[in-house]
C-alpha cells in the first residue's frame, strides 16, 4: 500500500528518452575523449624522457608542454564541435516538443476558446438581454404606478 507522501512514477514521453539517450551518449563520448588525451599525455611523457635526441631534460619539458598544449587545443576544438552537435541536437529536440506537444494544446485552447465565447454570446442573447428588458420594463411599471399614486394621493388631500 503505497503512503500518502509518495509521488507516482511518471512515464517520461519520447522526447523525454530521446533527449536522455542523447546527453548519456554525449557524456560517455566526452569522457572516452578525455581518456584518450590523458592516455596519449602519458605516451608523450614517456616518449620524452626516453628519446635520446634532446639535449636536455629542460628541453624535453617545454617540448611536452607544447606538445600538450597543441592537443589540449585541438581537443577543446573537438569538445566544442561535439558541443554544438548536441546542442543542434537539443534545439531539433525542443522543435519537435513544440511541434508535437504544445501546438496541440495550443489547438486545444483555441477551441475551447471558441466554445466559451459562443456559450457567452448565447447567454448574452437569451438571458441577460432579456432580464435587463424585463428589469427595464418592471422599472417602468413601477414609476408609472408610484406617479399614479401620488397624483391620487394629491387629489384626495
Amino acid at each position: 500500500m503505497a503512503s500518502s507522501g509518495e509521488v507516482p512514477e511518471t512515464v517520461p514521453t519520447p522526447a523525454e528518452a530521446r533527449l536522455k539517450r542523447n546527453l548519456i551518449l554525449s557524456l560517455v563520448i566526452v569522457g572516452v575523449l578525455m581518456l584518450g588525451m590523458i592516455a596519449l599525455l602519458v605516451v608523450l611523457a614517456v616518449d620524452a624522457y626516453r628519446s635520446p635526441v634532446q639535449p636536455s631534460p629542460g628541453a624535453a619539458v617545454v617540448s611536452l608542454l607544447r606538445d600538450a598544449a597543441i592537443i589540449l587545443v585541438a581537443f577543446e576544438t573537438l569538445l566544442i564541435g561535439i558541443l554544438l552537435i548536441v546542442l543542434t541536437i537539443q534545439i531539433q529536440a525542443l522543435v519537435s516538443l513544440l511541434r508535437d506537444e504544445i501546438r496541440p494544446m495550443l489547438e486545444t485552447i483555441n477551441d475551447t476558446l471558441a466554445t466559451v465565447r459562443g456559450t457567452t454570446q448565447f447567454v448574452s442573447h437569451h438571458v441577460v438581454a432579456p432580464t435587463i428588458q424585463a428589469a427595464s420594463f418592471m422599472a417602468g411599471v413601477r414609476r408609472v404606478l408610484k406617479e399614479i399614486a401620488g397624483f391620487i394621493g394629491g387629489q384626495s388631500g
